[in-house]
């Protein structure tokens, strides 16, 4: 009975390092998502992409969707973590003329494979971070 709780405490341990990790890979590449879009890098975005994504959405059309983003949204002043899921995170994107939500996703290789802007609405998230 005690290595069978032993085991369990390490596997419990296991699975909230891993979250942990996961975690951390997503603010790592949510910070270089708002950085290289304040600075109007799009290139450097495109770099993060996935092979998928890239091929979904080529250099040129990245560029164009996010300068376009640029133009409509102005900077990207923060990003706040409001939910956590297994695929994706979503983010309260503040921009300095509009709040939306990011969703973004990335592969298990830590490499951008989808994100996308929808309306932000606060009464569908509270302050508390939800984790699923």
């Amino acid at each position: 009975m005690q290595l069978m709780k032993k085991h369990l405490v390490c596997l419990f341990m296991g699975f909230y390092t891993c979250s942990l990790m996961a975690q951390a890979t997503y603010e790592e590449i949510s910070n270089k998502f708002l950085l290289h879009y304040n600075a109007e890098t799009p290139d450097s975005i495109f770099v993060l992409f996935s092979p998928d994504l890239k091929e979904k959405m080529p250099l040129e059309k990245a560029s164009a969707v996010l300068t376009g983003l640029h133009v409509q949204f102005g900077e990207l002043r923060s990003l706040k973590l409001l939910k956590q899921d297994s695929g994706f995170n979503i983010y309260k994107a503040a921009f300095s003329h509009q709040t939306l939500c990011l969703l973004l996703a990335l592969t298990d290789d830590n490499l951008i494979e989808g994100f996308r802007l929808v309306p932000y609405d606060p009464a569908l998230f509270p302050d508390k971070v939800k984790k699923n």
